[in-house]
């Protein structure tokens, strides 16, 4: 649905010129440079084009380049008639060309010709330009990582988006193949990938703030944490109920839907404060590889939590860091005031930390769409961020206040078995983030199996 918002038209037709600024390494990059050092495909006219949508701290785009380096030898002896080029387009702008050019443990530099582009890199024929991430990635939000095969005459005829693809990427190979051996007529019928123009009208990207809004609340990193936000919803408001009781004190404890706002500010801030510091480095934000970093870190906390939940000691800790909570804020007692509203933000903060390798590579990429389009755009798409998220932690932190007899009478009965299939699911996620995160090529093992 965003898709077809954001990318309108999608004419099947080639794609434009890639004119972007090169690494410039001898036996490399040289054959496709032009007079200024730039990387342009116009001379790679009538051959099969693979185009690898990368970026350095992106680690689902190495799975792809490790993929496209193992095949390289074995379609390069299929070469008869069509000659196959195969580049690499640097799609996050913030990363400079000597960080590209720069190999670490998690990232080598690709061993095809490579180059980082820019808003202006797309050429069409009319002699207009653009940013190919609006033209070439899913419905022009610029997620990557994203691998186009291109033929002879321009045309996509076959994509992934994703460096661990469910079939083993016997469709893309296999696409790859036909194109390098294949008739004219068989290549024409492959083509039906279209090349949109991109509607950057302010609903469309208030619609797509509020799609990237339920990727960030369900994603597979944050998921298995919900369960656990349940019960401890509804362990706090037992608590506050036997504390009114005992205290014989008149307050009542927040409504739902303002519990559930404050726990959606939570996740609001954590991003803002992350978006506050990825504008003040700037460039550096990119190079600190700090997001990696972010999501390792919660990836071994799930483990750990969920380990900490079989034994049955979550509890403690929790516990424990709440009186560290209390001293630090002031609160010396269980008579003092409630304190559910903080409690809930906390936990909000914590659920969007949890969120956060599954959405960074969505939510990044998109705040650097919206920046390249002027306020109203950013505003736009963020507002509409910013409220799905808010809507829906209401919606889910109502329907548990309100609904919190019904969800006793069904929940008890399995509580046990609830906390059991949490604790695997944490631990499962924390392992195969960190694997995934590090080995990604074990990941892709999984699936060709």
């Amino acid at each position: 649905m965003a898709g077809e918002q954001i990318g309108s038209g999608g004419e099947v037709r080639p794609i434009p010129t890639l004119v972007f600024e090169s690494l410039e390494r001898d036996g490399i990059e040289g054959e496709i440079m032009n007079d200024n050092g730039f990387i342009d495909t116009s001379l790679l006219a009538g051959r099969i084009m693979i185009i690898d949508m990368m970026a350095h701290d992106c680690a689902n785009c190495h799975a792809i380049q490790y993929h496209l380096e193992e095949r390289m030898e074995y379609w390069e002896s299929l070469v008869e008639d069509r000659e196959l080029a195969i580049i690499a387009y640097g799609s996050w702008y913030d990363e400079s060309i000597e960080y590209l050019n720069q190999s670490d443990n998690d990232y080598t530099v690709p061993e095809y010709p490579t180059g980082l582009g820019s808003t202006e890199a797309a050429i069409f024929e009319n002699g207009t330009v653009g940013d190919p991430v609006r033209y070439l990635t899913s419905g022009g939000t610029g997620a990557i990582p994203v691998v186009l095969l291109v033929d002879h005459e321009g045309y996509i005829i076959a994509r992934e988006f994703t460096g661990t693809p469910l079939d083993g990427w016997s469709s893309f190979d296999s696409s790859v193949e036909a194109a390098l051996t294949g008739t004219d007529e068989e290549i024409v019928a492959m083509r039906g990938i279209g090349v949109p123009e991109v509607n950057t009208s302010l609903p469309s990207l208030f619609l797509l703030g509020a799609m990237l809004s339920i990727l960030v609340f369900f994603s597979p990193c944050a998921f298995p944490v919900l369960p656990s936000f349940i019960g401890f919803q509804m362990s706090m408001a037992a608590s506050m109920e036997d504390s009114v009781r005992s205290d014989g004190s008149t307050a009542r404890p927040p409504l739902p839907p303002l519990l559930g706002l404050a726990s959606g500010m939570g996740m609001v801030i954590f991003f803002a404060c992350l978006g506050v510091i990825a504008a003040t480095m700037g460039a550096a934000f990119a190079a600190s590889g700090l997001i990696r970093w972010i999501a390792l870190v919660i990836a071994g906390s799930l483990v750990i939590l969920g380990i900490l939940n079989l034994l049955g000691w979550s509890s403690k800790l929790f516990n424990a860091f709440q009186r560290g909570l209390d001293r630090r804020m002031g609160v010396k007692g269980a008579s003092d005031a409630p304190r559910p509203m903080r409690d809930m933000f906390l936990y909000g903060a914590g659920y969007a930390a949890a969120s956060i390798d599954c959405t960074a590579i969505a939510v990044i990429p998109f705040v650097v769409y919206l920046g390249s389009m002027g306020l109203n755009s950013v505003l736009a798409g963020l507002i509409g961020l910013t409220l799905g998220l808010l809507l829906l932690m209401v919606f889910i932190v109502s329907m548990v206040g309100y609904g919190r007899g019904a969800f006793a009478t069904r929940i008890n009965r399995h509580t046990n078995t609830i906390k059991l299939v949490g604790a695997w699911m944490m631990i499962y996620a924390g392992i195969v983030l960190t694997v995934y995160l590090r080995r990604p090529d074990i990941i892709q093992s999984v699936f060709a199996s």
